[in-house]
């Protein structure tokens, strides 16, 4: 039977580490023979690991354990305080573990389950009651990864920032500000964003909010030459009770600012199963995204170039 060591690949379905056929994979074990040549007591295999990676959520100088293998895909994620940003990634990995699918591309694993399961266990969804994640600490900034393969069965990872709001919302008043480090980074490494509109502030803080979330978008203008930007409205259970005239404005501010552009609502509370704004649009936030970053080819699909010249993106290995 074929077996494999690396305890987050299903060699019956993927190679986790995109090597095609998958008998290449040092990991691989193909028939019985290699498979008890290759069995190792627990103790020592843990001993021995030579994994480069934890499966917690990635820092920015580890993202080279990746992408030796591929160019990745980097999303980053803005938006004020409390805007929803964390909470959108515990949904989208709790849809995928429910069994929903993006539309063109099949889930083949990540390496950072780990940080994956923490959103997932801090998010309780009960009728009615929504548990958050606690919100991002100031000094934080993590990527979560995800695996994709096409229909082709060609691998692409995908790394979803997370931030602290406070960064982003120092950074839309002063780029060069000491403390907006990580909203620069996610800024000049990114290949496309969510820009998140929290509802619920909306309500709360009327043209105060909206006012924030365009100083955001005015900033994010600087460079972003052909990056794809989808804004998400956020708690959109909510949107009715915005104020019509602020929601328009709103709108038709970042229709105009943005070319490659779109704009969605999502929410975490279900009235219905399956709810559009939680089990549809969470996943079309990410499936209007890769369509849009995945170019189709003669061979399959191409990934356009970030414009990043950071080397931990593009260190390829010896």
């Amino acid at each position: 039977m074929s077996k494999c060591s690396n305890p987050d690949c299903v060699p019956s379905i993927f190679c986790h580490e995109g090597h095609e056929p998958q008998s290449l994979c040092p990991n691989f074990h193909g028939n019985k023979a290699n498979a008890e040549a290759g069995k190792v007591s627990k103790s020592k295999a843990v001993k021995k690991s030579q994994l480069t990676w934890d499966g917690v959520a990635f820092k920015t100088e580890d993202l080279s354990k990746v992408t030796y293998r591929n160019l990745p895909i980097i999303i980053g994620i803005m938006g004020k305080a409390d805007a929803g940003k964390t909470t959108f990634l515990a949904m989208l990995y709790t849809l995928l573990l429910r069994g929903e699918k993006f539309e063109k591309f099949n889930f083949a694993g990540s390496k950072s389950l780990l940080g994956w399961d923490e959103l997932y266990h801090k998010l309780k969804v009960k009728k009615n009651r929504v548990a958050f994640p606690d919100p991002t600490p100031v000094e934080y900034l993590r990527l979560h990864h995800l695996a994709l393969k096409d229909r082709l069965l060609r691998l692409y990872d995908v790394f979803l920032c997370d931030a602290s709001g406070e960064v982003f919302s120092d950074w839309s008043q002063n780029r060069d500000d000491i403390r907006a480090d990580n909203a620069r980074w996610v800024y000049s490494h990114s290949t496309a964003f969510i820009l998140f509109i929290d509802c619920d502030d909306l309500i709360k803080r009327k043209n105060r909010a909206k006012t924030e979330i365009i100083d955001i978008a005015q900033m994010m203008l600087h460079e972003i030459k052909d990056r794809p930007v989808i804004a998400v409205w956020s708690k959109a259970d909510l949107k009715e009770e915005v104020h019509e005239v602020i929601q328009a404005d709103l709108s038709n501010e970042l229709v105009s600012m943005f070319e490659n552009f779109n704009q969605i609502d999502i929410s975490n509370f279900s009235q219905d199963d399956p709810d559009l704004l939680v089990h549809e649009n969470n996943i079309k936030v990410m499936d209007w995204l890769l369509a849009r970053l995945v170019e189709p080819t003669a061979l399959g699909f191409q990934i356009q170039s970030s414009k990043s010249d950071d080397p931990f993106i593009y260190y390829k290995g010896r």
